[in-house]
Protein backbone atom coordinates (compact mmCIF):
# COMPACT_ATOMS: atom_id res chain seq x y z
CA UNK A 1 0.00 0.00 0.00
CA UNK A 2 2.85 2.35 0.89
CA UNK A 3 4.54 1.47 -2.44
CA UNK A 4 1.36 2.37 -4.32
CA UNK A 5 1.10 5.68 -2.41
CA UNK A 6 4.75 6.44 -3.20
CA UNK A 7 4.16 5.72 -6.90
CA UNK A 8 1.07 7.93 -6.89
CA UNK A 9 3.02 10.71 -5.20
CA UNK A 10 5.84 10.39 -7.77
CA UNK A 11 3.37 10.33 -10.70
CA UNK A 12 1.48 13.30 -9.31
CA UNK A 13 4.74 15.21 -8.82
CA UNK A 14 5.80 14.42 -12.39
CA UNK A 15 2.40 15.58 -13.64
CA UNK A 16 2.71 18.89 -11.76
CA UNK A 17 6.26 19.42 -13.04
CA UNK A 18 5.34 18.57 -16.64
CA UNK A 19 2.26 20.82 -16.46
CA UNK A 20 4.41 23.65 -15.16
CA UNK A 21 6.91 23.17 -17.99
CA UNK A 22 4.16 23.15 -20.62
CA UNK A 23 2.55 26.21 -19.05
CA UNK A 24 5.90 27.99 -19.01
CA UNK A 25 6.45 27.12 -22.67
CA UNK A 26 3.02 28.52 -23.58
CA UNK A 27 3.66 31.66 -21.56
CA UNK A 28 6.97 32.16 -23.39
CA UNK A 29 5.32 31.77 -26.78
CA UNK A 30 4.51 35.29 -27.95
CA UNK A 31 3.67 34.69 -31.60
CA UNK A 32 0.18 36.25 -31.87
CA UNK A 33 -2.57 33.71 -32.41
CA UNK A 34 -5.64 34.26 -34.60
CA UNK A 35 -8.39 36.27 -32.96
CA UNK A 36 -10.05 39.63 -32.42
CA UNK A 37 -8.63 42.64 -30.58
CA UNK A 38 -9.52 46.23 -29.76
CA UNK A 39 -7.11 49.14 -29.65
CA UNK A 40 -6.61 52.85 -29.25
CA UNK A 41 -4.15 55.29 -30.79
CA UNK A 42 -3.17 58.83 -29.81
CA UNK A 43 -0.33 61.06 -30.86
CA UNK A 44 0.96 64.04 -32.81
CA UNK A 45 -0.64 64.95 -36.14
CA UNK A 46 0.95 67.00 -38.92
CA UNK A 47 -0.18 68.55 -42.19
CA UNK A 48 2.12 68.25 -45.21
CA UNK A 49 1.08 70.69 -47.91
CA UNK A 50 2.17 73.95 -49.50
CA UNK A 51 2.00 75.93 -46.26
CA UNK A 52 4.88 75.45 -43.85
CA UNK A 53 8.48 74.41 -44.30
CA UNK A 54 10.16 72.74 -47.25
CA UNK A 55 11.70 69.88 -45.22
CA UNK A 56 10.39 67.64 -42.40
CA UNK A 57 13.47 68.44 -40.28
CA UNK A 58 12.75 72.19 -40.41
CA UNK A 59 9.10 71.41 -39.68
CA UNK A 60 9.80 69.60 -36.41
CA UNK A 61 12.81 71.60 -35.22
CA UNK A 62 11.46 75.16 -35.39
CA UNK A 63 10.23 76.81 -32.19
CA UNK A 64 6.92 78.02 -33.64
CA UNK A 65 5.86 74.44 -34.43
CA UNK A 66 6.65 73.25 -30.91
CA UNK A 67 4.46 76.00 -29.46
CA UNK A 68 1.34 74.67 -31.19
CA UNK A 69 1.36 70.87 -31.65
CA UNK A 70 -1.84 69.09 -32.74
CA UNK A 71 -3.22 65.72 -31.65
CA UNK A 72 -5.12 62.92 -33.37
CA UNK A 73 -6.48 59.76 -31.79
CA UNK A 74 -9.03 57.04 -32.29
CA UNK A 75 -10.18 53.45 -31.96
CA UNK A 76 -9.30 50.40 -34.01
CA UNK A 77 -10.69 46.89 -34.35
CA UNK A 78 -8.30 44.12 -35.48
CA UNK A 79 -8.51 40.55 -36.62
CA UNK A 80 -5.35 38.46 -36.82
CA UNK A 81 -5.52 35.72 -39.45
CA UNK A 82 -2.07 34.25 -38.81
CA UNK A 83 0.80 35.65 -36.69
CA UNK A 84 2.19 37.68 -39.60
CA UNK A 85 -1.05 39.15 -41.04
CA UNK A 86 -3.83 41.25 -39.47
CA UNK A 87 -6.65 43.38 -40.81
CA UNK A 88 -7.73 46.47 -38.91
CA UNK A 89 -10.57 48.98 -39.11
CA UNK A 90 -9.97 52.40 -37.57
CA UNK A 91 -11.86 55.60 -36.79
CA UNK A 92 -9.83 58.73 -35.92
CA UNK A 93 -10.44 62.35 -35.05
CA UNK A 94 -7.94 65.14 -34.70
CA UNK A 95 -6.67 68.51 -35.85
CA UNK A 96 -4.10 69.63 -38.39
CA UNK A 97 -2.22 72.92 -38.46
CA UNK A 98 0.47 74.47 -40.62
CA UNK A 99 1.88 77.98 -40.82
CA UNK A 100 4.43 79.84 -42.86
CA UNK A 101 5.79 81.29 -39.62
CA UNK A 102 7.47 77.91 -39.11
CA UNK A 103 10.11 79.47 -41.41
CA UNK A 104 10.69 82.55 -39.25
CA UNK A 105 14.12 81.59 -37.87
CA UNK A 106 15.44 80.51 -41.29
CA UNK A 107 13.97 83.59 -43.00
CA UNK A 108 15.75 85.94 -40.61
CA UNK A 109 19.06 84.30 -41.56
CA UNK A 110 18.33 84.52 -45.30
CA UNK A 111 20.49 86.87 -47.36
CA UNK A 112 17.82 87.39 -50.03
CA UNK A 113 14.05 87.43 -50.33
CA UNK A 114 14.49 84.92 -53.14
CA UNK A 115 15.50 82.16 -50.71
CA UNK A 116 12.82 79.53 -50.15
CA UNK A 117 12.46 80.05 -46.40
CA UNK A 118 12.08 83.82 -46.88
CA UNK A 119 9.49 83.42 -49.63
CA UNK A 120 7.47 81.06 -47.47
CA UNK A 121 7.71 83.21 -44.36
CA UNK A 122 6.67 86.45 -46.08
CA UNK A 123 3.84 84.66 -47.90
CA UNK A 124 2.45 84.54 -44.35
CA UNK A 125 -0.29 81.97 -44.84
CA UNK A 126 -1.62 79.52 -42.23
CA UNK A 127 -4.31 76.87 -42.04
CA UNK A 128 -6.07 74.66 -39.55
CA UNK A 129 -8.67 71.95 -40.00
CA UNK A 130 -10.48 69.25 -38.08
CA UNK A 131 -10.10 65.74 -39.51
CA UNK A 132 -12.56 62.84 -39.29
CA UNK A 133 -11.11 59.65 -40.71
CA UNK A 134 -12.17 56.06 -41.29
CA UNK A 135 -9.65 53.52 -42.58
CA UNK A 136 -9.09 49.88 -43.46
CA UNK A 137 -5.49 48.66 -43.26
CA UNK A 138 -3.46 45.47 -43.36
CA UNK A 139 -0.64 44.82 -40.92
CA UNK A 140 2.32 42.67 -41.88
CA UNK A 141 4.76 41.46 -39.19
CA UNK A 142 7.67 40.03 -41.22
CA UNK A 143 9.54 38.19 -38.46
CA UNK A 144 6.46 36.13 -37.66
CA UNK A 145 6.19 34.62 -41.12
CA UNK A 146 7.99 31.55 -39.76
CA UNK A 147 6.67 30.75 -36.28
CA UNK A 148 9.38 28.13 -35.69
CA UNK A 149 12.13 30.75 -35.31
CA UNK A 150 13.14 32.33 -32.02
CA UNK A 151 12.82 35.75 -33.63
CA UNK A 152 9.10 35.19 -34.18
CA UNK A 153 8.58 34.55 -30.46
CA UNK A 154 10.12 37.79 -29.24
CA UNK A 155 7.84 40.26 -27.55
CA UNK A 156 9.03 43.23 -29.60
CA UNK A 157 8.04 43.07 -33.27
CA UNK A 158 8.28 45.63 -36.10
CA UNK A 159 5.47 45.79 -38.65
CA UNK A 160 4.39 47.64 -41.77
CA UNK A 161 0.85 48.76 -42.50
CA UNK A 162 -1.10 50.22 -45.41
CA UNK A 163 -4.58 50.48 -46.84
CA UNK A 164 -7.21 53.03 -47.79
CA UNK A 165 -8.96 55.84 -45.88
CA UNK A 166 -11.80 58.32 -46.21
CA UNK A 167 -11.58 61.66 -44.39
CA UNK A 168 -13.51 64.90 -43.95
CA UNK A 169 -11.81 68.27 -43.66
CA UNK A 170 -12.73 71.98 -43.74
CA UNK A 171 -9.70 74.30 -43.90
CA UNK A 172 -9.74 77.62 -42.06
CA UNK A 173 -7.36 80.55 -42.32
CA UNK A 174 -6.55 83.35 -39.90
CA UNK A 175 -8.18 86.47 -41.35
CA UNK A 176 -6.62 89.84 -40.45
CA UNK A 177 -8.82 92.85 -41.08
CA UNK A 178 -6.76 95.55 -42.84
CA UNK A 179 -8.57 98.40 -41.11
CA UNK A 180 -8.84 97.15 -37.53
CA UNK A 181 -6.14 94.43 -37.49
CA UNK A 182 -8.62 92.19 -35.69
CA UNK A 183 -8.03 88.46 -36.24
CA UNK A 184 -10.51 85.61 -36.66
CA UNK A 185 -10.53 82.13 -38.20
CA UNK A 186 -12.72 81.82 -41.29
CA UNK A 187 -13.66 78.96 -43.63
CA UNK A 188 -11.48 79.11 -46.75
CA UNK A 189 -13.23 76.94 -49.33
CA UNK A 190 -16.24 79.29 -49.56
CA UNK A 191 -13.86 82.22 -50.20
CA UNK A 192 -12.45 80.63 -53.39
CA UNK A 193 -8.95 81.89 -52.54
CA UNK A 194 -7.42 79.75 -55.30
CA UNK A 195 -9.98 81.02 -57.80
CA UNK A 196 -11.61 77.61 -58.03
CA UNK A 197 -15.29 78.01 -58.92
CA UNK A 198 -14.98 81.66 -59.97
CA UNK A 199 -15.15 83.43 -63.32
CA UNK A 200 -15.24 87.06 -64.45
CA UNK A 201 -18.86 86.57 -65.51
CA UNK A 202 -19.90 85.59 -62.03
CA UNK A 203 -20.76 82.02 -63.05
CA UNK A 204 -18.90 79.03 -61.66
CA UNK A 205 -16.60 77.32 -64.14
CA UNK A 206 -15.20 74.54 -61.94
CA UNK A 207 -16.80 72.91 -58.90
CA UNK A 208 -15.54 73.53 -55.39
CA UNK A 209 -13.54 70.64 -53.92
CA UNK A 210 -15.43 67.93 -52.09
CA UNK A 211 -14.73 68.09 -48.35
CA UNK A 212 -14.87 64.26 -48.25
CA UNK A 213 -11.70 62.86 -49.78
CA UNK A 214 -9.80 59.58 -50.21
CA UNK A 215 -6.31 58.91 -48.87
CA UNK A 216 -3.77 56.12 -48.93
CA UNK A 217 -2.31 55.49 -45.44
CA UNK A 218 1.05 53.73 -45.13
CA UNK A 219 3.33 53.39 -42.17
CA UNK A 220 5.74 51.58 -39.87
CA UNK A 221 5.41 50.51 -36.27
CA UNK A 222 6.91 48.56 -33.39
CA UNK A 223 4.77 46.64 -30.91
CA UNK A 224 5.69 45.12 -27.53
CA UNK A 225 3.66 42.18 -26.15
CA UNK A 226 3.30 42.77 -22.41
CA UNK A 227 1.50 39.43 -22.19
CA UNK A 228 -0.84 37.38 -24.39
CA UNK A 229 -3.63 39.91 -23.95
CA UNK A 230 -2.02 43.35 -23.96
CA UNK A 231 0.41 45.09 -26.33
CA UNK A 232 1.86 48.59 -26.46
CA UNK A 233 3.54 50.18 -29.44
CA UNK A 234 4.45 53.22 -31.47
CA UNK A 235 3.69 53.82 -35.13
CA UNK A 236 4.12 56.46 -37.81
CA UNK A 237 1.46 56.62 -40.53
CA UNK A 238 1.52 58.99 -43.51
CA UNK A 239 -1.63 59.59 -45.56
CA UNK A 240 -1.23 60.54 -49.21
CA UNK A 241 -4.43 62.38 -50.15
CA UNK A 242 -6.12 62.82 -53.51
CA UNK A 243 -6.40 66.62 -53.13
CA UNK A 244 -4.02 69.58 -53.25
CA UNK A 245 -6.41 71.81 -51.33
CA UNK A 246 -6.08 70.30 -47.87
CA UNK A 247 -4.40 73.57 -46.89
CA UNK A 248 -6.32 75.61 -49.53
CA UNK A 249 -3.07 76.50 -51.33
CA UNK A 250 -2.26 74.98 -54.69
CA UNK A 251 -1.34 77.10 -57.69
CA UNK A 252 -1.03 80.84 -58.48
CA UNK A 253 -2.25 84.18 -57.16
CA UNK A 254 -5.47 85.08 -58.96
CA UNK A 255 -6.79 88.50 -59.86
CA UNK A 256 -8.62 89.84 -56.75
CA UNK A 257 -11.25 91.32 -59.07
CA UNK A 258 -12.59 87.77 -59.37
CA UNK A 259 -13.71 87.97 -55.74
CA UNK A 260 -15.56 91.26 -56.35
CA UNK A 261 -17.26 89.90 -59.47
CA UNK A 262 -18.42 86.59 -58.01
CA UNK A 263 -18.81 86.92 -54.24
CA UNK A 264 -20.88 89.00 -51.88
CA UNK A 265 -19.22 92.29 -50.84
CA UNK A 266 -18.46 90.91 -47.36
CA UNK A 267 -16.89 87.68 -48.65
CA UNK A 268 -15.03 89.51 -51.42
CA UNK A 269 -13.39 91.83 -48.89
CA UNK A 270 -12.33 88.93 -46.67
CA UNK A 271 -11.04 86.91 -49.64
CA UNK A 272 -8.96 89.84 -50.93
CA UNK A 273 -7.33 90.26 -47.52
CA UNK A 274 -6.68 86.60 -46.77
CA UNK A 275 -5.57 85.07 -50.08
CA UNK A 276 -2.38 87.17 -50.01
CA UNK A 277 -1.31 88.14 -46.49
CA UNK A 278 2.22 89.35 -47.27
CA UNK A 279 1.00 92.88 -46.52
CA UNK A 280 0.81 91.98 -42.80
CA UNK A 281 4.62 91.59 -42.66
CA UNK A 282 5.59 93.93 -45.53
CA UNK A 283 3.27 96.97 -45.54
CA UNK A 284 1.51 97.67 -48.86
CA UNK A 285 3.14 94.66 -50.54
CA UNK A 286 1.08 92.43 -52.83
CA UNK A 287 2.02 89.60 -55.19
CA UNK A 288 1.42 89.98 -58.91
CA UNK A 289 -1.35 88.03 -60.62
CA UNK A 290 0.17 84.76 -61.81
CA UNK A 291 2.93 84.59 -59.17
CA UNK A 292 3.30 81.15 -57.64
CA UNK A 293 1.25 80.69 -54.48
CA UNK A 294 1.87 76.93 -54.16
CA UNK A 295 2.90 73.82 -56.07
CA UNK A 296 -0.01 72.20 -57.88
CA UNK A 297 2.13 69.23 -58.98
CA UNK A 298 2.14 67.66 -55.49
CA UNK A 299 -0.89 66.41 -53.59
CA UNK A 300 -1.15 67.20 -49.89
CA UNK A 301 -0.85 64.72 -47.06
CA UNK A 302 -1.03 64.36 -43.30
CA UNK A 303 0.56 62.07 -40.76
CA UNK A 304 0.40 60.80 -37.20
CA UNK A 305 3.09 59.64 -34.80
CA UNK A 306 1.14 57.68 -32.22
CA UNK A 307 1.24 55.44 -29.18
CA UNK A 308 -0.91 52.34 -29.64
CA UNK A 309 -2.63 50.09 -27.08
CA UNK A 310 -4.00 46.68 -28.12
CA UNK A 311 -6.18 44.35 -26.02
CA UNK A 312 -6.91 40.89 -27.43
CA UNK A 313 -10.52 39.84 -26.96
CA UNK A 314 -10.03 36.24 -28.07
CA UNK A 315 -7.33 33.99 -29.38
CA UNK A 316 -7.07 30.43 -30.69
CA UNK A 317 -3.95 28.69 -29.45
CA UNK A 318 -4.63 25.81 -31.81
CA UNK A 319 -1.69 26.52 -34.11
CA UNK A 320 -3.34 25.25 -37.27
CA UNK A 321 -1.01 27.26 -39.49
Amino acid sequence: MQRINKKLIVLFSLFIISSSVVHAQIEDYYSEAPGFSLGTTIGLSDLWGDIGTASPLDHYMNANYRKNPKIMGGLLFRYTFVPAFSLRFGVNYGKLYASDNFNEDAAKKATSLEEDAAQRYYRNLNVRTNIWEGNIMFEFTPFRMNTETNRSRRRMQPYVTGGIAVFHYNPQGLYVNRATRREQWVDLIDLHTEGVGLSTSGATNTPLPNLWQMAIPMGLGVRWDLNHKVSLGVEYIYRKTMTDLLDDVSDKYVNPQLFTASLSPEKAAIAADIYDKSWVLIPNYQHNVGDLRGNSANKDGYSTFSITFIYRLSSKWDQWW
